[in-house]
């Protein structure tokens, strides 16, 4: 037997396949690395070196598990190459790897019509050739996975803000972007589900949440996450009205132990009808952003869309936001008092203090500048100045032998989180060396559940330092009856939306908290009185105190202080 008679070990070539195979290797090597895009540049490999292998046609089946970053899992088929030329019926080639995720990638090849079998020489060399394929396709699917990683958000598998963006900006590039309307929404209430369920089920109602709102959109639409229990959204125009029914409610669950409880989710949005004036991908989210502010805050909507009225609102808010200290150093904010007067006697018994903003030979009404401060932290700034203005003026009438009345001031919910609250309100009282018996705090009826403890431990504060305490707007909320048997107030100012209806039912009502009200020793002051009418049947219900436009609006000081020397209304 001659030399070239001896058989050969399987991966062993002859001197010609040698050299064949060695281009055939350069060349796929050399093209792979022309391009990270692996699955693109594939094709173009094994065209250099189909000839060689005679090779129809190449099939890249791909799967992988159920991970944070691949929520359900992926399975997926490439096609890498495809000559154009009719291929054998048979596999002629299959290699199969398992990825570091717990995935599997299997190559299958065929060959062309009549080429028959691969040598085990032929599948020796491509043995070689997938698994250079391989690890190049590996390294390409980890960066493609850290860029994923980079723009998704790892609860729900969204993308996270960057990955939305880049959504947005590819649909600019392609003049599409004006086919969706963008939404930015926010789960309402959510923080009553975190209670309920606890940080890590409400995590997973989240989630679940979050899978309900990708089944439901259409092709093309996206939503991301960007914290929290804040979305954002691109959903085509034609589907607008379906979106916003699905964002006032779209029912989950969460578990409790072993007991799974529905949990129906609604939103509050802001939305931005996308036009050919949207030219960055920055605009969507902000206007969206704007838009969802005056939704929650302004107008109390489950939806708002950007309009040119909407960014005028926001304007006026960044004039008064940006203006807030220089207005109060210029003096521009003034106490103005509405008096309380008694319905026997028709004296002023009392008065409400109210900020009022003078602006450009106008007066700003508190509904445009204070829910602003207030979103803006600065509404307790406005409080204190408020009361210290007051016990100036009070001081003021005192040095003129002007006997005062008690004013109430308001003072905002924001104030509990100061730790400081009793010590600062005395300090400023004290400033003035006035009598607690001048002053009394009014705090809205409306407080968190939350805040229970941190009011009752400041009323009871107070309370020691003889300051009277109100609760204003009382019976709005749904804790009206809890309120009188925990809070030690001095005084219920009615809601004024009792005075506008007085409907038999109202009158019930009203009777009962008076009644109520006086068993437990509590003055009772009703707000929003207009007509003499209102002022008969509180007189019968003895409700001695009213507050409203039939005797006065609130007044500024000169004003006031003309009503305050006279001591009472003369009927006419």
């Amino acid at each position: 037997m001659t030399g070239r008679e001896h058989p050969r070990p399987a991966g062993e070539t002859t001197g010609r396949t040698a050299v064949r195979f060695q281009t055939d290797i350069e060349n796929f090597v050399h093209t792979l690395a022309e391009s990270e895009i692996s699955i693109a540049v594939t094709g173009k490999a094994f065209g250099r070196i189909r000839d060689s292998y005679r090779i129809a046609q190449v099939l890249m089946k791909f799967s992988a598990p159920d991970t944070q970053y691949t929520k359900g899992g992926e399975k997926r088929d490439f096609l890498l190459f495809s000559s154009g030329e009719e291929n054998e019926d048979t596999v002629a080639y299959e290699r199969q790897f398992h990825t570091g995720e717990g995935g599997q990638v299997t190559y299958v090849l065929y060959r062309t019509k009549g080429a028959g079998s691969f040598s085990e020489e032929e599948k020796s060399e491509l043995d070689v050739m997938f698994e250079i394929l391989f690890f190049h396709c590996g390294r390409w699917r980890l960066i493609h996975q850290v860029k994923k990683i980079a723009h998704t958000d790892s609860l729900t598998g969204l993308p996270n803000s960057g990955g939305f963006l880049t959504y947005v900006d590819e649909l600019l590039v392609k003049n599409e972007l004006t086919r969706y309307n963008a939404y930015y929404f926010n789960l309402t209430r959510f923080s009553l589900v975190n209670k309920q369920f606890g940080t890590k089920e409400t995590d997973m109602i989240i989630a679940r949440y979050s899978k309900a709102l990708m089944d439901r959109l259409e092709e093309g639409e996206c939503i991301g996450r960007l914290g929290g229990d804040n979305f954002v959204a691109l959903i085509r125009k034609e589907h607008t009205d379906a979106f916003l029914e699905m964002l006032s409610g779209l029912g989950t669950y969460g578990m409790l132990g072993e007991r799974k409880i529905p949990v129906v989710i609604s939103a509050v949005a802001g939305g931005l009808i996308i036009d050919e004036s949207v030219t960055n991908c920055g605009m969507v989210i902000g206007e969206c952003a704007m838009a969802l502010n005056v939704a929650r805050h302004v107008d109390k909507k489950p939806y708002v869309f950007v309009s040119e009225e909407v960014r005028q609102q926001i304007y006026r808010e960044k004039q008064i936001a940006g203006g807030f200290m220089e207005a109060l150093q210029n003096g521009a904010f003034k106490a103005y008092y509405q008096p309380k007067v008694e319905t026997d006697s028709y004296r002023i018994v009392g008065a409400e203090a109210l900020a009022r903003l003078e602006y450009e030979g106008r007066l700003v009404p508190p509904m445009e500048f204070v829910p602003v401060l207030e979103r803006n932290g600065m509404v307790c700034t406005l409080d204190f100045y408020i009361l210290e203005q007051v016990c100036k003026d009070i001081r003021g009438w005192l040095r003129e032998g002007i006997e005062p009345v008690r004013v109430s001031v308001n003072l905002s919910r924001e104030h509990l989180a100061n730790p400081h609250l009793c010590e600062d309100i005395m300090g400023i009282i004290g400033k003035y060396e006035l009598e607690s018996k001048y002053i009394e705090l009014e705090l809205t009826e409306t407080v968190e559940e939350s805040e229970t403890d941190r009011i009752i431990s400041f009323m009871k504060q107070m309370k020691q330092h003889q300051v009277a305490l109100s609760i204003d707007d009382f019976g709005t909320g749904y804790s009206s009856l809890n309120l009188l048997r925990s809070f030690p107030v001095d005084v219920l100012k009615l809601d004024r939306t009792f005075m506008s209806s007085m409907e038999e039912t109202d009158r019930i009502v009203l009777s009962n908290i008076v009644r109520m009200a006086a068993d437990l020793h509590m003055d009772v002051v009703a707000e929003g009185v207009e007509n003499w009418q209102q002022v008969d049947y509180l007189k019968q219900i003895a409700c001695k105190v009213v507050q409203g436009f039939l005797f006065d609006k609130p007044l500024p000081k000169a004003v006031f202080e003309a009503k305050l020397k006279a001591g009472k209304y003369e009927l006419k």
